[in-house]
């Protein structure tokens, strides 16, 4: 599973299938676990976190809900429940976000090592499609490609 929240939250399963979470609570509370992949999350952050100074009565039997209709909508069983909250069960990478941090981490890190050699790795955020060369970016909704433009 794949999981984008840079750009619009767009989750997929291994067979690139796109899997509908709908709704503004919903959505929150896979953002809210897919920032901590892997790592169980309480279950009063995820309360706190989407519905924030206004929790339902019950608030907790609430959270189960949600929880219920976040496994029904994700392909796999990716939620699991612990005593004290709730954890999404894939890789960090998988997340985009989770990537992106890791990555400039990387980078920093390399930039401190050995400027002159990190300023030449290109950079590894999405892999090209095997009919796109190093000349031929593939544009975000990866339908149109361009040549690149010459340097200024």
């Amino acid at each position: 599973m794949r999981i984008s929240m840079l750009g619009p939250l767009d989750v997929r399963g291994g067979n690139g299938n796109g899997a509908g979470v709908g709704g503004t609570r919903l959505r929150a509370l896979l953002i809210l676990l897919a920032l901590e992949p892997g790592r169980v999350v309480a279950s009063e952050l995820l309360i706190d976190g989407i519905w924030a100074q206004d929790p339902p009565a019950g608030a907790a039997n609430a959270l189960q809900a949600l929880v219920s209709r976040l496994r029904r909508a994700l392909p796999g069983a990716v939620v699991a429940s612990h005593p004290a909250g709730y954890r999404l069960a894939v890789e960090p990478d998988a997340v985009d976000v989770v990537r992106f941090e890791r990555l400039a981490s990387e980078g920093r890190q390399a930039l401190a090592r050995d400027p002159a050699a990190a300023a030449v790795e290109p950079p590894r955020l999405r892999p090209r499609p095997p009919t796109c060369g190093p000349d031929w970016p593939v544009s975000s909704d990866a339908t149109t490609t361009s040549p690149k433009s010459p340097p200024s």
